[in-house]
């Protein structure tokens, strides 16, 4: 079903998770919680593109791919590939500024319909602001996954484990303690070219006035 990329993006944010025998440190002080809090945004909004496995319980739920730059300006589009009713499936969001594509890669069949329009040239620079967002949150200690140090940051319902090199989550979860329902980020790429966003040559489309799919 159709979302839109502010879901989408609050989505990947809240649901990622982080903790694999997290480390619990005094929380920061408010100046350095503020400083640590504006580091890892500064950082992570340097990044043009990226692409993640959604990991739950060992198992990729789905891949993610998001762009914030299109030939050197702001825009925004991103990309969602997982199993939809048994079949592949690929959702591209406001895939070429006008357009979402559903592509169901075995079909070889792209279903084409008008975007929703609330990312658009009046508001693309303000996109990675809004997908990149730890405001509010607390420093509760620090943290490794996967090799990568990490700053906890404790918001009011959720856990992130944040990447302090590049300032991106790399997993959450609802309580402390629980790795039950622990979703992880992996198999991170940076600088995605062009066509990750593209339905690919030879396959069928199919224009529709709507995205929603039984």
């Amino acid at each position: 079903m159709k979302k839109s990329a502010v879901s989408i993006a609050l989505l990947m944010l809240v649901l990622s998770l982080f903790l694999n025998g997290c480390a619990v440190f005094k929380t920061a002080a408010p100046d350095a919680n503020a400083r640590i809090v504006a580091d890892l945004e500064s950082r992570a909004r340097t990044i043009r593109s990226y692409a993640l496995d959604q990991t739950i319980m060992g198992k990729v739920a789905k891949r993610m791919y998001f762009q914030f730059e299109r030939d050197g300006k702001p825009f925004f589009r991103f990309r969602s590939d997982f199993i939809r009713s048994g079949k592949r499936y690929v959702y591209i969001y406001n895939a070429d500024g006008s357009h979402d594509y559903h592509y169901f890669p075995d079909e070889r069949i792209a279903y084409r319909c008008p975007t929703d329009g609330r990312w658009n040239a009046d508001n693309y620079g303000k996109a990675r602001e809004a997908h990149f967002n730890y405001q509010g949150a607390v420093v509760d200690g620090e943290d490794v996954v996967e090799g990568r140090a990490c700053y906890v940051l404790k918001f009011r319902n959720h856990w992130l484990a944040v990447w302090k090199e590049k300032g991106i989550a790399l997993a959450a979860m609802n309580l402390p303690d629980n790795k039950e329902d622990a979703v992880y980020y992996e198999n991170i790429e940076f600088d995605l070219p062009d066509d990750r966003f593209a339905v690919p040559a030879g396959v069928t489309i199919i224009d529709r006035k709507d995205g929603f799919f039984e």
